[in-house]
């Protein structure tokens, strides 16, 4: 089953000087139960996405479904009843706590809530709960837009940023615990994330959108396959590896240089190339010897986003 369907989604915004295209006709699908990432930088058009999907935006053109029910989402409004949203910017009341914030939006949108529940995540996240949003630095008011958006048993969870301002432990725990509500409720979750190392590790897909546009949507496995091909490569000698350095740099200009060291070496490849090169590596002699040890894995999924956004025309930046 379909969770949330996008098609032919389009927000433009008008400025005096140009209309620029936040969001230009996109298309996609996510299904229950799944991990969904939707990447790209600043201005790529993913907030403006997730915004258009809650009805948080005018002159939004396109159609949405959520759980199988075509919505207009300016004119309805229960369907996010079914939603924990995390957005990239919280306005949370500065004089409540995380307690009282959850109380009142449980009363406001007619949702039930484990107590017990919420201070044990809360516990988890290192988050005490007894202290006004006013007194918290960034990082724990995230926290708070964590346990709102955990707070019901919602049948989604769109997830904008949602690890912003945590440290690399609690960025670690945070993922877990939606692992955790995934396998108790089977909800189906939608994050927008710049910790792509994270992303990679808990997605099941992920669309990349560049400019408005999405560029791929794929299954991680199926991207880091056919993506860039990551070569490790160790040489007898740094004669050998400068050999090496100017024959790749003339047989294959497009190689990307990740690391290099004295003896060692890390670049990226496209998968058409690999075979001449593996050929090369393995019959040729460096300054005289044949290559000490090589190893080939696929790359990053870093690597991957990177290379959707290399620029090469300078007038598609904006």
């Amino acid at each position: 089953m379909e969770v949330i369907q996008v098609n032919n989604l389009v927000k433009y915004y008008k400025t005096k000087k140009k209309v620029v295209k936040a969001v230009d006709d996109i298309s996609f699908s996510i299904l229950k139960g799944e991990r969904f990432g939707f990447l790209g930088p600043n201005g790529a058009g993913k907030t403006t996405t997730i915004r258009a999907i809650l009805g948080l935006l005018r002159g939004v053109k396109g159609e949405i479904t959520i759980l199988g029910e075509k919505i207009n989402p300016n004119k309805d409004t229960v369907y996010r009843n079914h939603i924990g949203y995390i957005p990239g910017e919280l306005g949370l009341e500065p004089e409540f706590n995380a307690i009282q914030i959850c109380k009142y939006l449980s009363e406001l949108y007619d949702i039930s809530f484990n107590l017990d529940e919420i201070k044990n995540i809360a516990e988890r996240l290192k988050l005490d709960v007894n202290r006004q949003i006013q007194e918290l630095s960034k990082g724990n008011k995230q926290k708070v837009g964590i346990l709102t958006a955990l707070m019901g048993d919602f049948d989604i969870l769109i997830l904008d940023e949602p690890t912003a301002g945590l440290d690399p432990l609690i960025q670690s725990e945070f993922f877990e615990i939606i692992k955790e509500r995934q396998e108790k409720t089977r909800c189906t979750v939608f994050i927008c994330s710049h910790l792509l190392s994270e992303v990679e590790k808990f997605c099941n897909r992920v669309a990349i959108i560049r400019n408005g546009k999405i560029v791929e949507i794929s299954k991680i496995s199926e991207l880091k396959e056919k993506g860039l091909k990551s070569f490790q490569l160790e040489f007898t000698s740094n004669a050998g590896l400068m050999e090496f350095v100017q024959y790749l740099e003339s047989q294959f200009p497009s190689a990307s240089v990740k690391s290099q060291s004295v003896n060692r070496i890390e670049f990226l490849i496209t998968p058409e190339k690999k075979r001449n090169l593996l050929h090369d590596i393995s019959e040729m002699q460096w300054a005289g010897e044949y290559i000490k040890d090589f190893n080939i894995n696929n790359s990053s999924l870093e690597d991957i986003f990177m290379k959707y956004y290399e620029i090469e025309n300078p007038e598609e930046e904006r």
